[in-house]
């Protein structure tokens, strides 16, 4: 099997297991793969300020995860990298809207291997022929999308379309470079730390620049509500806040 479906059908059936799990009092969430080192660090003070929480999480793509939930999977609360996804549940009726909180931002970065190209965001057409830059798919992936976004205001997308690999979540594309399949990539600043031989090479900032964000929200069929409204207040707290910024994460948007 693929290793991008074999991660999908692994997806599935741990969602699927957290769908029988979601009865007995646990909570359920399903948050973007680009959250996985900082989510943990939440449940756990969550769970200490909480005693007696349960909560069990999945990792996927954004937009894996709302195929997911539109299948109706057991998920209580989404935590996305993006407000497109959740606006679009929302739309559907299958998250509450009065519900939906954006928790946190985030940069997107060109990544390199130490002693590679020295390229920025504006230079990207001097890449190396022969050699191709990896972004998310921007399909499922809001850094993908992020990312085909400030290329095309920077007037480079068409330039470079034939030469993008696609990674399936943010992860797989920063393990892209670290493997030398490509020189650059663009991921979150996030990914970046503890990467090995990686380093950034130039921020997102400007008026072309993307400001990607964290965004959660309640699933309007999902068992434990009540406790994932909990959880998202506290992810939005000072507490939380301050876990999410020790991650590399910034303010919540205003």
């Amino acid at each position: 099997m693929h290793r991008r479906s074999l991660l999908r059908a692994l997806a599935s059936l741990g969602l699927a297991a957290c769908s029988k799990s979601s009865s007995d009092g646990e909570v359920v969430v399903a948050a973007a793969t680009s959250l996985r080192k900082v989510v943990p660090a939440l449940v756990d003070a969550f769970s200490t300020s909480h005693p007696g929480a349960r909560v069990v999480v999945t990792y996927g793509a954004s937009g894996e995860i709302c195929k997911q939930v539109e299948g109706g999977a057991g998920i209580d609360l989404v935590l996305l990298a993006a407000a497109d996804p959740i606006d679009r549940l929302i739309r559907d009726d299958h998250v509450d809207a009065a519900s939906r909180r954006a928790v946190a931002t985030n940069e997107l970065v060109l990544v390199g291997r130490a002693g590679g190209p020295r390229l920025t965001f504006a230079t990207l057409d001097a890449l190396p022929a022969g050699e191709r830059l990896a972004i998310g798919d921007p399909g499922a992936v809001p850094a993908g999308g992020y990312a085909r976004a400030a290329l095309t205001k920077l007037g480079l997308w068409e330039k470079l379309e034939a030469r993008v690999v696609l990674g399936g979540n943010v992860a797989a594309v920063l393990a892209y470079v670290e493997r030398g399949e490509a020189p650059v990539g663009i991921v979150y600043r996030t990914e970046v730390e503890g990467a090995k031989g990686i380093e950034v090479l130039d921020v997102a900032r400007g008026e072309w620049a993307p400001r990607p964000e964290v965004v959660g929200g309640i699933v309007k069929s999902g068992r434990a509500r009540a406790r994932a409204a909990t959880l998202l207040d506290f992810i939005a707290s000072p507490e939380g806040q301050r876990i999410l910024v020790q991650y590399g994460f910034g303010p919540t948007p205003r």
